[in-house]
């Protein structure tokens, strides 16, 4: 959206993402990339009923989040995987083609993204390391890049205080004028 139809965003916010060369990451590559492309819809119907049992779900998410989640952000996340068979379809049919090539392409269209962004990356994540935020900060000729102290990737699940503090900031600081 940024790079094709930049003029109906004013800000952008983001927080650790698939970026540059990781997507997915090398740790998902075949869960996520090789699997789906190889097998198909079994192969994402197998991952729906591995992911019926709490403890799977809790494992998967404990990569992503430090934060213990409760039943019912779990059956928030899973519960449209599990018991749907068209959003496993429609999964199928989205991570068939995913290559880094599309992300690679894109970031070199960052640099005309004028509007400003904020960056709010979650400091202990293992998957989108710390370099691809500061990439990304390069990348974007108005961009602040905060890190979050004691999130990996699901931020808005590890800190959304912090995060809501740091958008509230980035958005009282645009309607002065600008990003410090």
């Amino acid at each position: 959206m940024i790079a094709d139809r930049p003029e109906g965003i004013g800000r952008l916010v983001l927080t650790n993402c698939d970026a540059y060369e990781a997507f997915f990451p090398w740790q998902f590559n075949l869960s996520f990339h090789h699997g789906p492309r190889l097998f198909g819809p079994r192969y994402v119907d197998l991952l729906a009923r591995m992911l019926r049992a709490r403890p799977a779900q809790r494992l998967l998410l404990k990569a992503v989040a430090k934060r213990r989640m409760d039943d019912a952000t779990l059956a928030a996340y899973f519960a449209n995987l599990i018991g749907n068979a068209g959003v496993r379809r429609d999964l199928t049919r989205f991570l068939r083609p995913v290559s880094r090539r599309y992300t690679l392409e894109t970031s070199e269209r960052f640099p005309a993204f004028r509007r400003p962004v904020l960056i709010a990356w979650g400091e202990d994540d293992i998957f989108f390391l710390s370099r691809y935020a500061r990439r990304l900060q390069e990348y974007f000729p108005d961009a602040r890049l905060r890190f979050v102290a004691g999130s990996r990737p699901f931020v808005p699940e590890d800190r959304p205080e912090a995060l809501a503090g740091y958008v509230a900031e980035f958005v009282r600081r645009g309607s002065e004028g600008g990003l410090a």
